[in-house]
Parts: C-alpha cells; structure tokens; sequence
C-alpha cells in the first residue's frame, strides 16, 4: 500500500460513496483473462488481493482500489523472424516479389495463429479516492496508465468529474523560483536532485544527482535563464520526492521512522497489516498534497499567461 509514483486528480464537486454501491459498480467491470485472439484485457480485482473480500476497501474516508491487467507476450522479433521466413518461401516458390499488402496479411495471419498459445503477464495498478478533500491518486508514473484506470472507473460508477490537480499551474515558474532563491514553501526543503532545460527550442538538459543544488555551478545554469522541469524536494523530514513540472510525483520515498509505526503489527494478520499501511500512507499523501498545493497557492488568483491552456474536464 505504499504508493512510489503519484498522478493525482481532483473532483470538482463534493462525493460520497458507500461500499455497498461502489462495489456494485465495480461488479460490472470485473478482471477476467485474456481469452482467445484478445490481446489484452483491464479490470477490477480486490483491494487487498487473497487477504482481502471486497472489491473496493473503505477506511478513514479514503476508497483504496485496484485493478489489474493481463496481456499476451509475443515478441516483435519472433513475429518478424516468421513473417520474413514466409516471405522467403513464398518468394523462392513462385519467382516472385511479397508486395506490402500481402506482407501486412502475412503477419497477421502469424499473429492470429499464435496468439492463443502466446505467454501472459499481469499487473496490477492501485488508486485511492479522499472523500474528505476530493482527491483522487494514481500510483503510476505514467499519464496514459492513470487516465486508463480513471477510464475504467468512469464506466464503472457511470461519472467521475475529475481534473488534473496541476494543470493550471506553470509548475515551471515554481520550480525554478524555488531553486533559484533556495527557498520553498514552509515545511519542504529541497533535496540534491534536479533537472533544468534550456528555455528555447535545443530542449538541452543538465541533469544533477546526489548534487550541493546551492552551488555556483547551478546558480550559473539558472543565471543562463535555464528553467527547473524536475526538482527533489523533503517534506516534513517523512517523504521524499521528485516534483515534475507536469503535475506528477515521482520516487515517493518514506522515512523508515514513518514505516516503523506499523511494525508492530504482525504479519500473520496481513489484513490488518494492509489496512494500517494503508491508512499511514494514504494520510500521508493527502496531507503532503494539501501543504503542496497550499504553498502553490489559490489556482484561481494566480495570474494566466498567454501560453497556459487550461485543461478540458474529463468528466464524461
């Protein structure tokens, strides 16, 4: 339960919801195996896996879900290794050149042979929902992976009016303030990693690791008007992250005094274990989204430059 990567949205409107009725929602979206010619199927698996009954696990107003993936592995290189092997014989048998059209129909009669004895492999991606403050927190790293699980939940409850938390924000302007006056809103402090780019059209990068981020040498990088696109930041002395300049968390990382508290807790009774490290590190997160937006301050009050494009709703 303890979220590395976070995409993070926020509802637009006050939720409520009982476990009684969202998991009847996620019944209609059940994971199942991929079957056949499919190559891919996406869908609800419980909370807590075997230690676990339900589909959806409440606790202190937080919803913790998961949903799991399953695809089949085939290999380009073997598939283009058959397809060229065909190509050979058909071109040796009847003296003649495998045009594109027949290439195209070559692979995928290939694909649709094998395709029922390919391998499988699954993942499962976790997301949780702050009834209290209305957030909603993939723990991916990838845009494209947390709008398919938000898609999925879409179809399931029938609405999710949800817009990215960061969007508005030029997170550029931020960062780059934060390094170049070494200064962060109260509670962060800002760590030894970075990245800056160039603000023209090379898109050159410095990339700092493990690195004294107050130095001449960085000064002179952000004097050159490099901008800051990633910065690590402290929080509280219990997280650590890298802050991206397109709204997602990265390396979440907790303070082993953080992890400790639950430690006590056997693990003989994973359930419960599951449910305290939940609880620890889901009210971990909101409180750091919260102070993190906080020290943003109020999206509506800041000023809009001429390139901010404010994101569309993806509710549906």
């Amino acid at each position: 339960m303890w979220f590395s990567n976070l995409i993070c949205y926020r509802f637009k409107q006050d939720v409520s919801y009982t476990q009684e009725d969202f998991d009847k929602a996620l019944e209609q979206d059940l994971f199942r195996p991929c079957t056949g010619q499919e190559l891919a199927t996406f869908g609800w698996t419980k909370a807590f896996g075997k230690h676990g009954d339900t589909l959806s696990h409440f606790s202190q107003k937080s919803i913790l879900v998961c949903a799991k993936r399953e695809e089949k592995v085939l290999p380009a290189s073997v598939i283009n290794e058959l397809v060229a092997e065909k190509i050979d014989l058909i071109e040796a048998e009847e003296n003649r050149p495998v045009k594109k059209k027949e290439k195209d129909e070559l692979k995928e009669n290939i694909l649709h042979t094998l395709l029922p004895q390919a391998f499988k492999k699954s993942s499962l991606q976790f997301a949780f929902i702050d009834q209290e403050n209305g957030w909603v927190v993939v723990n991916s790293g990838s845009f494209n992976k947390a709008e398919e699980l938000l898609a999925l939940l879409r179809k399931s409850l029938g609405t999710l009016p949800v817009v990215p938390a960061f969007a508005n924000y030029d997170l550029d302007v931020f960062l780059t303030d934060w390094l170049t006056n070494f200064s962060t809103p109260e509670g962060f402090a800002i760590g030894s990693d970075a990245e800056l780019e160039e603000a023209d059209d090379s898109g050159a990068q410095v990339k700092l690791k493990g690195h004294d981020l107050s130095c001449d040498e960085v000064k002179s990088h952000l004097e050159s008007g490099k901008r800051v696109t990633k910065l690590a930041l402290d929080w509280q002395e219990r997280l650590k992250f890298m802050l991206q300049n397109d709204g997602s968390i990265k390396r979440l990382s907790y303070s082993e005094t953080l992890k400790e508290e639950n430690a006590d807790i056997p693990k003989e009774d994973m359930a419960l274990k599951l449910d305290a490290d939940f609880i620890l590190a889901s009210e971990e997160i909101k409180q750091l989204l919260e102070e993190l937006t906080a020290g943003l301050g109020d999206v509506e009050d800041l000023e809009k430059s001429v390139n901010t494009i404010v994101p569309t709703c993806i509710d549906i």
